[in-house]
C-alpha cells in the first residue's frame, strides 16, 4: 500500500514539470554600428602607333627653300647722349587710326632700326606648281595627276663669336664677342603706334633702335595646284647668344648702363599701342630696344589642291 502510494506522488510530480505551450509578443530596440572601406584601382593605358606610306609618283614638284643666317660678333659700342627713336606709326591723336602697314594684301615685310650694328634681313621663297608642264597653266580635272609641294624655311643667329677651335659638340666660348658700354641716353624708344592693322596674307615687322640685334623674317612656300598628292612643310629655327661665364671678360657683356654720377643711365622703351588689329592670315612683329638680342619670324608653309 505505501509502494502504491509513493509512485503516485512521483506521477504527480511529473505532470508539475511538464513546460507549458502559449503565444508571447516581444518587442527588441537594437543599435547597430558598421563601417564600410572599398579601396578600387583603375588603370587605362592606351598606346596608339600609326605609320602612313605614300607609293605615288608625282606629276610635278613644288619646293621653296628659304635660308638665314645672321652673325653678329667683335663689335663694341661706346656712346653717350646716343638718344635713338624707332617709330611706326602717328602718335598723334588726329591722325588716321591705321596710318602705316595697314591695309595691305599679299605678303608685307618691314625692318626699321636706328640702333647700332644690328642685322635684319628679309627671306621669301615661293614654288607653285600650275598644272601645266610648260605654257599657260590649265585646269586640272578632278581625278589623275599628282603633286607634291614642300617648303623650308630655316634661320640660324648667333650673337657673340664661337671658339675656331673647336672640333666637335657645342661650342663653349664666345672668343669674339659683343661689348656694349653706354652711359647718359635720356631714351632710346621702340614705338609702334595705331599701325600694322587690317592687312591679309603674311605681314612680318623687325623693329631695333637697340644694339647689335639679330633680327629676321623668313617665308617659304610651296603649292601644287594638281588634285591630291602630298605637302609637307618644315621651319627650323637656332638662336645662339653665347657668353663664357668661366671668363667674364672674354665674353658678351653690358657695362655703362647704370646711373653714373649726375647721369641718367640708359632708359629704354619698347610699346605698341593701337596696333596689330583686325589682321588677316599671318602676322609677325620683332621690337628689341635692348642689347644682343635674336628674334625671328620664320613661317612654312605648303598645300595640294583637294580633289572635288
Amino acid at each position: 500500500m505505501r509502494k502504491l502510494l509513493m509512485l503516485s506522488v512521483a506521477s504527480v510530480a511529473l505532470l508539475a514539470g511538464a513546460p507549458a505551450y502559449a503565444d508571447v509578443t516581444v518587442t527588441a530596440t537594437i543599435s547597430k554600428t558598421k563601417d564600410i572601406t572599398v579601396n578600387e584601382s583603375i588603370t587605362i593605358s592606351t598606346n596608339v602607333s600609326a605609320q602612313s606610306f605614300i607609293d605615288v609618283t608625282a606629276d610635278k614638284f613644288a619646293e621653296a627653300d628659304a635660308i638665314v643666317n645672321q652673325s653678329n660678333h667683335g663689335n663694341r659700342a661706346c656712346e653717350n647722349c646716343a638718344e635713338k627713336t624707332d617709330q611706326i606709326g602717328s602718335t598723334d591723336p588726329s591722325a588716321a587710326p591705321n596710318d602705316s602697314i595697314s591695309g595691305n594684301t599679299g605678303y608685307v615685310s618691314v625692318n626699321q632700326a636706328a640702333g647700332n650694328m644690328n642685322n635684319q634681313g628679309n627671306a621669301v621663297s615661293v614654288a607653285i606648281d600650275s598644272g601645266a608642264f610648260g605654257g599657260a597653266p590649265v585646269v586640272q580635272p578632278t581625278t589623275g595627276g599628282v603633286g607634291f609641294a614642300e617648303a623650308n624655311a630655316s634661320i640660324e643667329q648667333i650673337n657673340g663669336g664661337f671658339n675656331s677651335t673647336a672640333t666637335e659638340g657645342p661650342p663653349v666660348i664666345a672668343s669674339d664677342p659683343n661689348i656694349v658700354d653706354s652711359i647718359n641716353i635720356v631714351f632710346r624708344t621702340a614705338l609702334i603706334t595705331n599701325a600694322i592693322n587690317a592687312n591679309k596674307g603674311v605681314v612680318q615687322v623687325n623693329q631695333s633702335p637697340g644694339q647689335m640685334n639679330n633680327q629676321s623674317n623668313v617665308l617659304a612656300l610651296a603649292f601644287s595646284e594638281r588634285p591630291g598628292g602630298v605637302a609637307l612643310a618644315e621651319a627650323d629655327l637656332g638662336q645662339f647668344n653665347q657668353t663664357n661665364v668661366s671668363l667674364e671678360s672674354d665674353g658678351q657683356h653690358v657695362v655703362g648702363e647704370s646711373v653714373v654720377g649726375d647721369g641718367v643711365g640708359v632708359n629704354k622703351t619698347a610699346s605698341i599701342i593701337g596696333s596689330i588689329n583686325g589682321n588677316t592670315g599671318i602676322v609677325g612683329v620683332n621690337q628689341a630696344a635692348g642689347n644682343m638680342a635674336n628674334q625671328a619670324n620664320i613661317v612654312s608653309f605648303s598645300a595640294v589642291m583637294v580633289p572635288q
